[in-house]
């Protein structure tokens, strides 16, 4: 039995400040090295439960940044290979076509606008918000649509209360939740003690990976409308001059696509423009 993980870091247990995340300029390097160690024992505790319950193999992708190896090797369990280095958001494609059985979301965070700890979509502040088919999504929702489009479901997430909630309402209860903190604000958590966090870790996997033959693959029904809201109305007008991309004539952009494939591409040549040095930000 294969399982992908996919890891992220500002919903990993104990990571409540940017300092913590490696992408906040005047953090000590103390900070975030913290928050690998905290974060590989995440995913641990997530390998031992699933193993428990009969699951082998695992590949897990780095998530967070653009440029940043997050995982601790010499610390990850060595059933785990990981997939890392520049670019990889969310999943690197090319692999989740060798196939898996499922998925597991590790550390997630809530979307934009949302006040729970550390939320955003991709980059914050240069994208406020990102629907799909009308409807507010972060990180975690395009991560199981992407896994879907493989045939691929998600059956467990680890983070927040705010984004397990969000996730499980999503998925009709599909995907087995481990909430490691609750969110007091963006900027403020409580904070569960690291063995109890990885103890409701361990049980959600083991449960995710026992439920995992009855579980279905859980995304948006075609034709899909991306629209993409951003901090800056010269970007968003710059974008707009790609082909088949529509513009509200202020900070949001629309396209239509009939997969999610295709959509999410879009969606990361949008967060590419949004990026660049080039921008007047």
């Amino acid at each position: 039995m294969r399982i992908v993980i996919s890891a992220d870091i500002e919903g990993i247990s104990g990571v409540a400040s940017l300092k913590e995340t490696g992408t906040e300029g005047d953090g000590a390097p103390a900070d975030y090295q913290m928050a690998q160690r905290w974060l590989t024992g995440d995913v641990n505790a997530a390998v031992e439960g699933a193993m428990e319950a009969g699951a082998a193999s695992f590949v897990l992708h780095e998530s967070h940044g653009l440029d940043l190896r997050n995982v601790l090797l010499d610390e990850l369990h060595p059933a785990v290979e990981v997939v890392r280095g520049r670019p990889v958001i969310f999943y690197e494609e090319a692999d989740l076509g060798r196939g898996y059985n499922g998925a597991f979301l590790i550390g997630m965070h809530a979307r934009a606008g949302e006040s729970a700890i550390l939320s955003h979509v991709l980059s914050w502040p240069l994208l406020r918000d990102v629907r799909v088919n009308g409807q507010p999504v972060g990180e975690a929702e395009l991560t199981i649509s992407l896994a879907a489009s493989y045939g691929i479901p998600t059956v467990l997430i680890t983070g927040d209360d705010r984004v397990c909630l969000d996730i499980q309402r999503w998925s009709g209860g599909q995907i087995e939740a481990a909430v490691v903190k609750y969110s007091l604000s963006r900027y403020a958590a409580r904070c569960l003690p690291l063995i109890e966090a990885r103890e409701r870790i361990r049980q959600a996997a083991r449960r995710a990976v026992e439920r995992l033959s009855t579980a279905r693959p859980v995304g948006f029904t075609p034709p899909i409308t991306l629209e993409v809201e951003l901090v800056e109305r010269e970007i968003a007008r710059s974008v707009a001059w790609m082909p088949e991309i529509g513009y509200d004539g202020d900070r949001t952009v629309r396209y239509v696509g009939e997969s999610f494939r295709q959509v999410y591409r879009v969606l990361l040549a949008i967060f590419w423009m949004a990026t660049s040095r080039l921008n007047p930000l």
